[in-house]
């Protein structure tokens, strides 16, 4: 009884202090309308530091005592926000920002972000299309890189059609015409299965996907687990919505200095290739 008086009483308290029960908070997340139009990517986005998601495969939790993990209220906050996001990007709020906008969940920037303004993409370490275990930024090293994410087959069909130019496919049969006309680039596949059982299956189809991209490219083709990539992650990126795919112009420090999102159309596919030559032409004089 007294337990209830005093729940009773801190609920009342929260009111009266102009504080929403959390569960309101959730309710207006689940409430939110889907996205009707592109959002302008207008400053750097992405991480303030550099930050390595992980330290090996099977790392969920951090390297911190797992008690604090699962019963601090630190650990409590992030379950509830990350509940508040699930809600929140439910399969139709995606579907239907997806459709709203024609994939478009972002717009790209009208130039490529200045290196010392430019924020970072986070460090991972995970198993490429050759069986290997490397780090994102190890492969950076030299490189622009053109970083594709998704998650769904709309999404990679979406970043695929940034890579059509003048009749050649650079991701797929051509990429040695690619490599021939930006020898400083290089394409980076991420591709985040949605759950563990989606996972289950690219790992079978391994030996299909090898077949349709250049073996040069088959270190450089992440399949990255959906609970190392998380939300807050995914939010700072602007690549919340998995229906869509994702392009990021890397810089060798890991930093995003161009981005785009959904399908390409002939006006932001030439600026992105307008971008990869500038990075390509700081990148050189960077060793001269």
């Amino acid at each position: 009884m007294n337990r209830l008086a005093a729940r009773r009483f801190t609920q009342s308290a929260s009111l009266l202090n102009g504080k929403s029960p959390r569960f309101v908070t959730t309710l207006k997340e689940a409430s939110k309308p889907a996205l009707e139009k592109s959002r302008p990517i207008t400053k750097p986005i992405g991480l303030d530091s550099p930050i390595l998601l992980n330290h090996k495969i099977g790392d969920t939790y951090s390297l911190t005592n797992i008690k604090e993990e699962l019963f601090s209220s630190e650990a409590k906050e992030r379950r509830q926000k990350k509940l508040d996001y699930e809600i929140k990007h439910s399969p139709f709020y995606e579907t239907k920002s997806f459709r709203n906008t024609n994939g478009k969940i972002f717009t790209p920037p009208i130039s490529f972000f200045k290196k010392d303004k430019a924020k970072y993409f986070p460090d991972f370490i995970s198993t490429t299309l050759d069986g290997q275990q490397r780090s994102l930024y190890e492969i950076l090293t030299g490189k622009v890189s053109i970083v594709r994410l998704y998650s769904t087959v709309s999404g990679e069909q979406c970043s695929h059609t940034y890579f059509k130019e003048e009749g050649k496919d650079f991701a797929g049969g051509d990429y040695t015409e690619f490599q021939s006309k930006y020898p400083k680039g290089q394409i980076i596949d991420i591709n985040i299965p949605q759950n563990w059982m989606k996972g289950f299956f690219l790992g079978l189809s391994k030996s299909s996907i090898k077949k349709t991209i250049a073996p040069e490219r088959h270190g450089k083709y992440f399949i990255l687990p959906d609970h190392i990539f998380q939300y807050d992650v995914r939010e700072k990126l602007y690549c919340d919505n998995m229906c869509s795919g994702y392009i990021y112009l890397l810089d060798h420090n890991g930093k995003i200095r161009w981005a785009t999102s959904g399908y390409s159309n002939e006006e932001e596919s030439a600026l992105m290739w307008k971008c990869v030559k500038g990075l390509e032409k700081e990148l050189n004089a960077l060793s001269t």
